[in-house]
């Protein structure tokens, strides 16, 4: 039998102790090969099919609520009701998907990684040298895509269709968020003052039946002013008051009223003023987007409340600033633990429903978890930090004994 030319000039080399080159393409891991590609691909449609199912459930559960109001906004703008329609199920779309894609990811990727093992694939990719660190990397690789869009979604895309429907006046943002006066007056903590006013939400905001109680807090009120209206001032940090009665005290009363209750205080109209620009750290933010919670917001808006000179920044503010940053490895983390935790469900034509169902509990757990750090993170429970990564940590550290797990010998 007659040998190649390569094959004598290895037996030569090897004879003369010489180590043989490495030929192309053995030994390298094929990350990105064929396998990988069917893989990701599989991954992809898994998720895109489970976040459709999805969208259908909750539009039909949305639509059996909010149909006649669209088809009734659709006749008083004057425009098509189907296209009115579409718009309103595109929107909601944007929204419902920012909320359940990861959980989509996860199940997605478990559900592919149980198709392939049902499939016998991944038992026949490790018999040809496949890893399991190979199948980890192509899950990175979909974290990457997937937090990508995750990340668009939680920073623009949200935002802009919330407030989409809210100009419109569609389905429930439409009524919670539209701009106009919000009904009953509402109570502000600013500067050791206690303003009472009515709110005209809007891109510039107005106050509206006002009245300051100057230095109330401290236990020594100073004046109240009482104004028919109010809109920021063109200085930072100042109110423009119109149609304004101060009253206070008379002088002579000052030292008399002391122990007095301010029930029992009187006070007297000393002057009016047409306007009267008043330095109040009242940001116009603050009123534009008055009771709409922070996860919402646009980004401008956000950053800004969320600086420190806001005296009224909430804990939502923070929390929600952590979460949009967070968001590009929330996928990444559910799909990294579906993926680790789909092969301990059995190997080959060995597989327990049981612990596929145990399995699948988890993922569950998951979610419920990162939507309990969340509202602790709103409510000042949790740091904004703590709050927005706690549950991709439980999901990395889940990952992590699921690949211990899957390391021991069988």
């Amino acid at each position: 039998m007659s040998m190649g030319p390569d094959r004598r000039d290895a037996m030569a080399d090897a004879s003369a102790g010489l180590a043989p080159l490495p030929v192309r393409g053995v030994g390298r891991t094929p990350i990105f090969g064929i396998a990988a590609r069917r893989a990701l691909g599989l991954y992809l449609r898994a998720a895109l099919l489970v976040m459709s199912m999805f969208l259908i459930i909750a539009w039909a559960i949305d639509l059996a609520q909010t149909l006649d109001d669209v088809l009734a906004r659709a006749d008083a703008l004057d425009r098509s009701r189907m296209e009115l329609l579409a718009l309103y199920l595109g929107f909601r779309g944007v929204d419902i998907a920012t909320r359940l894609f990861p959980v989509a990811c996860f199940i997605g990727i478990f559900a592919a990684e149980l198709f392939r093992l049902f499939n016998r694939e991944t038992t026949i990719l490790a018999a040809a040298g496949w890893s399991p660190r190979q199948t980890l990397l192509v899950v990175c690789l979909f974290a990457a895509l997937t937090g990508s869009l995750q990340f668009a979604l939680e920073r623009w895309l949200r935002p802009a269709a919330v407030f989409a429907q809210a100009e419109l006046e569609l389905g429930g943002y439409g009524r919670r968020f539209a701009a106009g006066e919000i009904e009953g007056h509402r109570w502000f903590v600013v500067d050791g003052n206690v303003l009472r006013a009515r709110i005209t939400r809007q891109e510039k905001p107005r106050l509206a039946d006002l009245e300051l109680y100057r230095g109330v807090v401290a236990g020594d009120l100073q004046d109240v002013l009482v104004a028919g209206r109010a809109e920021p001032a063109k200085r930072p940090g100042f109110w423009r008051f119109s149609d304004v009665a101060l009253w206070s005290r008379l002088p002579g009363e000052e030292g008399e009223t002391e122990t007095a209750t301010y029930a029992q205080t009187s006070l007297y109209l000393i002057s009016r003023y047409p306007t009267l620009e008043v330095r109040l750290s009242l940001l116009p933010e603050t009123l534009a987007y008055y009771d709409v919670p922070a996860f919402y917001l646009p980004q401008a808006p956000l950053e800004r409340l969320a600086r420190s000179d806001n005296p009224l920044k909430g804990p939502d503010v923070d929390a929600a600033l952590w979460r949009r940053w967070a968001a590009f490895f929330l996928p990444g983390a559910y799909a990294l633990l579906g993926a680790s935790l789909a092969p301990i469900a059995g190997s080959g034509r060995i597989v327990a429903p049981g612990r596929i169902v145990v399995l699948a509990m988890c993922g569950y757990f998951a979610l419920v978890a990162t939507k309990v750090s969340w509202a602790m993170g709103e409510i000042g429970a949790l740091s904004g930090f703590t709050s927005s990564w706690l549950s991709i940590a439980l999901a990395m550290i889940g990952t992590a004994i699921a690949q211990r797990m899957l390391s021991r010998p069988h």
